[in-house]
């Protein structure tokens, strides 16, 4: 009895913090209706007007958002919440370090991006927390430079985005998935066989 008690004890003491301070990842997919493409990443991604795009976007509400100032200090931003851009469809360089969402009664916006590109986030009608699987975030403006024609820009802008995840792991790539299952099922069958 003394060894169940520890090992619940010992799990409740590893993974509730875990749980309680987790980032959320919001799948969003939705329709392009606008591209600017001066500087060919769009095309160079196979993106026109009308196709289907996909961001993940990791918010954390437990951390206070950031944005960059003019002289590359970076202010914290009263009331948001930290978010970056998972995944997203511009290969380019985003040059904004911003990553906040600030979130209203009936309204939220955030501005965010990586290495690859910059997102702005627009949705109303309802507040962020509100949010739950089959909600819509009415826009995406997404933006980058290419720094191999001489930093010109494009810049996507997707409509009427689906929330089609919710989850507070990011998501992996189904051949890493894969790997990851097999690798595991192959040292357990390793072992079995080994040493039993």
């Amino acid at each position: 009895m003394k060894n169940i008690f520890g090992i619940f004890a010992l799990l409740a003491i590893l993974i509730l913090p875990g749980q309680a301070f987790a980032s959320y990842y919001y799948t969003l997919e939705g329709t392009v209706g606008a591209v600017n493409d001066g500087g060919g990443l769009a095309s160079a991604a196979g993106i026109s007007i009308g196709d289907t795009v996909k961001y993940v976007i990791e918010i954390d509400t437990d951390r206070t958002g950031y944005r960059t100032i003019g002289n590359g200090q970076t202010k914290t931003v009263n009331n948001s919440y930290y978010t970056s851009l998972y995944s997203g469809t511009l290969n380019g360089y985003g040059t904004t370090d911003n990553s906040y969402l600030k979130d209203k009664n009936y309204s939220y916006f955030a501005f965010t991006g990586n290495e690859k590109s910059d997102v702005h986030m627009n949705g109303w009608g309802s507040s962020f927390t509100d949010l739950t699987v089959g909600s819509v975030v009415q826009q995406i403006f997404e933006s980058a430079y290419n720094s191999d024609n001489n930093w010109t820009y494009s810049q996507i802008t997707a409509i009427n985005l689906k929330v089609t995840n919710i989850s507070n792991t990011a998501p992996t790539p189904i051949p890493g998935a894969a790997f990851l299952m097999l690798g595991g099922l192959g040292v357990v069958g390793f072992v079995k066989r080994r040493f039993f």
